[in-house]
């Protein structure tokens, strides 16, 4: 199976895969994520949940929706590619970043997939400005339909779209400044 192949299916599946091939084409190109690679499975993964993260993230400061992403997403994920709980443990030992809670494996998990959103979100901010952060994340989030009749084909025009709203967006921003703070702070709760 090819790993990005899962994890634009399975992890980003249909939801604003836009967004997500924006995030994820620039961590490529980056060297961020390499998924063509033996071993980098589970990498991938944590960096991908935690792009689910910070956009549940978002979604929960904006519109007080429970952020539903959640540590045995990487463990099902990585279970679907045939890689058990113990090398998932084993891959959180070998990271001096990663705080390894001996005898709780939910715990280092939890702790990888912590220190895995916080280097994503450092990443995000040092790949896109704040600004185009929350247009990015309010444009796939928001339902444009009381203002709008669009639906995104693919990422040129999710941007096109983006760029040509730039107005209604900064007043978006005005209005939600808290979230738009969180953004600039590192998206960290």
């Amino acid at each position: 199976m090819n790993l990005g192949d899962y994890i634009h299916e399975a992890v980003f599946e249909e939801k604003n895969t836009y967004l997500f091939d924006l995030f994820w084409d620039n961590f490529e190109e980056d060297g961020f994520v390499i998924t063509d690679e033996d071993n980098h499975e589970i990498d991938c993964i944590f960096k991908a949940v935690a792009i689910q993260n910070l956009i549940g993230e978002f979604v929960y400061r904006l519109y007080d929706e429970v952020n539903e992403t959640d540590f045995e997403s990487v463990v099902e994920h990585l279970a679907n590619l045939g890689i058990a709980e113990d090398e998932i443990i084993a891959y959180c030992e070998n990271d001096p970043e990663i705080d390894v809670d001996e005898g709780d494996n939910a715990a280092t998990i939890k702790n990888a997939l912590d220190y895995t959103t916080q280097i994503v979100a450092d990443k995000l901010l040092e790949m896109f400005s704040p600004t185009d952060l929350f247009d990015y994340f309010f444009t796939a989030t928001y339902d444009f339909e009381q203002d709008f009749t669009f639906e995104f084909e693919d990422t040129d025009e999710f941007l096109a779209f983006v760029d040509s709203n730039q107005e209604k967006l900064d007043a978006y921003k005005e209005e939600f400044i808290s979230v738009l703070d969180w953004i600039e702070s590192g998206m960290i709760v």
